[in-house]
Protein backbone atom coordinates (compact mmCIF):
# COMPACT_ATOMS: atom_id res chain seq x y z
CA UNK A 1 0.00 0.00 0.00
CA UNK A 2 1.09 3.18 -0.78
CA UNK A 3 1.37 6.42 1.85
CA UNK A 4 -1.02 8.69 1.04
CA UNK A 5 -2.66 6.67 -2.13
CA UNK A 6 -4.68 3.67 -2.93
CA UNK A 7 -3.61 -0.38 -2.59
CA UNK A 8 -1.07 -1.55 -4.91
CA UNK A 9 -4.04 -3.15 -6.96
CA UNK A 10 -6.05 -0.37 -7.59
CA UNK A 11 -5.89 1.81 -10.44
CA UNK A 12 -2.85 4.39 -10.17
CA UNK A 13 -3.68 7.76 -9.73
CA UNK A 14 -1.94 10.50 -12.40
CA UNK A 15 -0.25 13.37 -11.23
CA UNK A 16 1.75 14.20 -7.72
CA UNK A 17 0.27 14.23 -4.36
CA UNK A 18 0.44 16.66 -2.05
CA UNK A 19 2.89 14.83 -0.15
CA UNK A 20 5.22 14.97 -3.33
CA UNK A 21 4.45 19.02 -3.27
CA UNK A 22 5.32 18.99 0.55
CA UNK A 23 8.59 16.94 0.11
CA UNK A 24 12.32 17.84 0.48
CA UNK A 25 14.66 17.09 -2.14
CA UNK A 26 16.77 14.28 -1.48
CA UNK A 27 19.82 16.81 -0.83
CA UNK A 28 17.56 19.05 1.73
CA UNK A 29 16.61 15.76 3.23
CA UNK A 30 20.01 14.23 4.08
CA UNK A 31 21.44 17.70 5.06
CA UNK A 32 18.28 18.36 7.26
CA UNK A 33 19.33 14.31 8.62
CA UNK A 34 22.92 15.66 9.44
CA UNK A 35 21.92 18.11 11.77
CA UNK A 36 18.97 17.06 13.16
CA UNK A 37 19.79 17.30 17.12
CA UNK A 38 16.81 14.72 17.86
CA UNK A 39 18.60 12.07 16.39
CA UNK A 40 16.94 10.01 13.48
CA UNK A 41 17.54 6.09 13.34
CA UNK A 42 19.35 7.18 10.13
CA UNK A 43 21.71 9.51 9.07
CA UNK A 44 22.30 9.34 5.64
CA UNK A 45 20.56 8.95 2.20
CA UNK A 46 21.84 5.23 1.98
CA UNK A 47 20.69 3.96 5.36
CA UNK A 48 17.14 5.67 5.06
CA UNK A 49 16.81 3.66 1.27
CA UNK A 50 17.62 0.87 3.05
CA UNK A 51 15.36 1.18 5.76
CA UNK A 52 12.44 2.03 4.13
CA UNK A 53 12.88 -1.25 1.71
CA UNK A 54 12.64 -3.39 4.54
CA UNK A 55 9.59 -1.46 5.67
CA UNK A 56 8.10 -1.97 2.16
CA UNK A 57 9.26 -5.61 1.61
CA UNK A 58 8.43 -6.21 5.40
CA UNK A 59 5.28 -6.82 7.15
CA UNK A 60 2.84 -4.12 6.83
CA UNK A 61 2.56 -1.64 9.25
CA UNK A 62 -1.29 -0.13 10.46
CA UNK A 63 -0.38 3.51 11.07
CA UNK A 64 2.78 4.46 8.77
CA UNK A 65 3.55 7.22 11.66
CA UNK A 66 4.21 3.68 13.82
CA UNK A 67 7.94 3.36 11.92
CA UNK A 68 8.18 6.92 10.00
CA UNK A 69 8.03 9.36 13.42
CA UNK A 70 10.92 7.17 15.31
CA UNK A 71 13.06 6.53 11.83
CA UNK A 72 13.28 10.54 11.57
CA UNK A 73 13.21 11.38 14.92
CA UNK A 74 9.87 13.00 14.69
CA UNK A 75 7.16 13.28 17.59
CA UNK A 76 4.43 10.49 16.93
CA UNK A 77 1.88 12.88 17.04
CA UNK A 78 3.72 14.73 14.24
CA UNK A 79 0.68 14.97 11.24
CA UNK A 80 -1.43 16.40 13.91
CA UNK A 81 0.93 18.58 15.74
CA UNK A 82 4.29 19.04 13.76
CA UNK A 83 5.91 21.93 12.21
CA UNK A 84 6.09 22.62 8.85
CA UNK A 85 9.42 21.49 8.85
CA UNK A 86 8.32 18.12 10.01
CA UNK A 87 5.50 17.83 7.84
CA UNK A 88 8.23 17.90 5.01
CA UNK A 89 10.26 15.37 6.62
CA UNK A 90 7.49 13.21 6.65
CA UNK A 91 6.28 13.62 3.36
CA UNK A 92 9.88 13.18 2.08
CA UNK A 93 10.01 9.49 3.39
CA UNK A 94 6.38 8.78 2.43
CA UNK A 95 7.60 9.65 -1.11
CA UNK A 96 10.45 7.70 -0.80
CA UNK A 97 8.39 4.72 0.57
CA UNK A 98 5.91 5.45 -2.37
CA UNK A 99 9.04 5.68 -5.00
CA UNK A 100 10.38 2.34 -3.73
CA UNK A 101 7.15 0.59 -3.47
CA UNK A 102 5.87 1.53 -7.02
CA UNK A 103 9.94 0.11 -8.37
CA UNK A 104 9.52 -2.80 -6.35
CA UNK A 105 5.81 -4.13 -7.24
CA UNK A 106 5.54 -2.69 -10.86
CA UNK A 107 9.56 -2.72 -12.21
CA UNK A 108 11.19 -5.66 -10.16
CA UNK A 109 14.24 -5.62 -12.32
CA UNK A 110 14.78 -1.56 -12.14
CA UNK A 111 15.42 -1.89 -8.44
CA UNK A 112 18.83 -0.92 -7.15
CA UNK A 113 19.52 -0.51 -3.82
CA UNK A 114 21.43 2.94 -3.01
CA UNK A 115 24.62 3.44 -2.13
CA UNK A 116 27.25 6.04 -3.47
CA UNK A 117 31.26 5.24 -4.35
CA UNK A 118 34.01 5.06 -2.07
CA UNK A 119 37.13 7.41 -3.35
CA UNK A 120 38.46 3.59 -4.13
CA UNK A 121 35.49 3.29 -6.71
CA UNK A 122 33.91 0.41 -3.74
CA UNK A 123 30.13 0.73 -2.15
CA UNK A 124 30.18 3.12 0.28
CA UNK A 125 26.61 2.93 2.44
CA UNK A 126 27.53 5.35 5.04
CA UNK A 127 27.66 8.41 2.84
CA UNK A 128 24.90 10.34 0.88
CA UNK A 129 23.15 8.53 -1.67
CA UNK A 130 22.52 8.03 -5.44
CA UNK A 131 18.76 7.43 -5.93
CA UNK A 132 18.61 4.17 -8.37
CA UNK A 133 14.74 3.76 -8.48
CA UNK A 134 13.73 6.70 -10.20
CA UNK A 135 13.16 6.60 -13.56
Amino acid sequence: MELGAPPRDAAPVGGMSALDDMALSDEALEAWMAVKTNRPLVRTMSALDGFVTAAVTGPRFPDPQDWMCPLMGLPRDVLAKGSATDHAVFASVARIHNRINETLFERPQDYSPCFTSNPGGGIDPGRGARDSTRP
